[in-house]
């Protein structure tokens, strides 16, 4: 009988160290018309904090993301949190008129949501028309801490990651369209990765 209550006790203490080395991280979104030079000429677009693309979120498995997105451009407006799994927070996924009504311009939305079970690269995006070109960025999700990456070879540095939508590549050179974007985009990452060393399978 002794050890059940001992159990019990041990198992709450590790679930409470669980939960105390979960973090709650708080970012604000500012959606506005930007003007960028791209190509030498002048383009309006929508960012977020005036960045393009937007801001970079790092967090650890097990964090909570709060992000306060405040609309001031002139479209409605929605994120969604590409590949991360809504567990009882469906609220916060972000596709417009399904999981909520956009954000309009001069409303706010408050998005709470924490990661669980997850690990790697994932992105968010604007989840509402054309938007989603312009409003994007990376979602680095860490091993909680005190735990490993779940491969052999753990890894030295990190490179932050290229967020390229290879439908949108664009010749440079001529300003066209490439035909074979995402052959394009493979040749790029190929390239890329000889110049690091790193290993192509």
């Amino acid at each position: 009988m002794p050890s059940r209550g001992c159990s019990c006790w041990l198992l709450s203490l590790a679930l409470l160290c669980s939960l105390a080395a979960a973090k709650e991280q708080y970012h604000e979104f500012v959606i506005r018309e930007t003007t960028v030079k791209r190509l030498c000429k002048s383009h309006n677009i929508m960012t977020v904090n005036g960045q393009f693309p937007g801001p970079t979120l790092e967090i650890n498995e097990g964090d909570s993301l709060i992000i306060n997105l405040i609309n001031r451009g002139r479209y409605n407006m929605t994120l969604h949190w590409h590949g991360v799994r809504q567990m009882r927070t469906g609220w916060s996924d972000g596709p417009e008129y399904v999981t909520q009504c956009p954000v309009r311009p001069g409303q706010s939305y408050r998005y709470r949501f924490t990661v669980a079970a997850q690990e790697g690269t994932l992105w968010w995006h604007a989840h509402s028309s054309w938007l989603r070109a312009t409003v994007y960025g990376a979602l680095l999700i860490r091993p909680r801490d005190g735990t490993s990456y779940p491969f052999d070879v753990q890894p030295t540095r990190e490179l932050a990651p290229i967020l390229l939508d290879p439908s949108l590549l664009i010749n440079l050179n001529s300003g066209a369209k490439l035909k074979h974007a995402h052959a394009a985009y493979a040749k790029l990452m190929l390239k890329a990765c000889s110049m690091l060393n790193i290993p192509q399978s």
